[in-house]
């Protein structure tokens, strides 16, 4: 014996049930998240010169990955995130381990210097190169 059940909804009704399920994003709360304030735990490597301590099991720049850049008229800021998911700032000049510092910021890389005085071009999609 086969029995089928049908249930028919009238246009009204599918149209109330849509109503009832749509959110409206101005009035959902959602987290403030300031992506440049460091936190706790990453300012706890911070050395006395202001750079992160350099870690050389995490390759050149202790881990750091490039995430994104910041051209304004007058400023221009690189953010880079750790392996534990902070991000951080960083501005030209910076050092951003005690043997790396941040010499120019270009809108697709960063140029780097070491401190044997080598340059290096980091790019976000994790490719770091020499500069001859």
């Amino acid at each position: 014996m086969l029995s089928f059940n049908s249930v028919s909804y009238s246009d009204e009704d599918v149209n109330k049930e849509n109503e009832e399920t749509e959110i409206n994003l101005d009035e959902e709360e959602l987290p403030a998240i300031d992506p440049f304030q460091s936190s706790s735990a990453v300012t706890s490597g911070v050395s006395q010169d202001g750079g992160l301590q350099a870690n050389p099991d995490l390759g050149l720049l202790s881990g750091f990955k490039l995430v994104g850049v910041i051209m304004g008229e007058t400023k221009k800021i690189a953010v880079l995130s750790t392996n534990e998911g902070f991000a951080i700032k960083f501005e030209e000049n910076d050092k951003i381990n005690e043997n790396i510092e941040l010499q120019e910021i270009y809108s697709d890389h960063l140029l780097i210097k070491d401190m044997d005085e080598k340059f290096y071009e980091v790019y976000m999609n994790d490719i770091i190169k020499s500069v001859e």
